[in-house]
């Protein structure tokens, strides 16, 4: 179980993840960053262009 506290102004928040199974968090956070990354743009504009 991971807990997180938030304060924001006047409120605070708390965050409470439960994680099943046999991977480590670590494992399941570099997964969920992964999924997350934007696909990779082409530098020089894209296209298949030839010079």
């Amino acid at each position: 179980m991971e807990q997180q506290t938030i304060p924001m102004g006047q409120v605070t928040y708390e965050l409470r993840r439960v994680f099943l199974g046999t991977r480590p968090l670590s494992e399941l956070m570099a997964e969920r960053l992964a999924q997350n990354l934007p696909a990779p743009q082409p530098v020089d504009g894209g296209g298949s262009h030839g010079v």
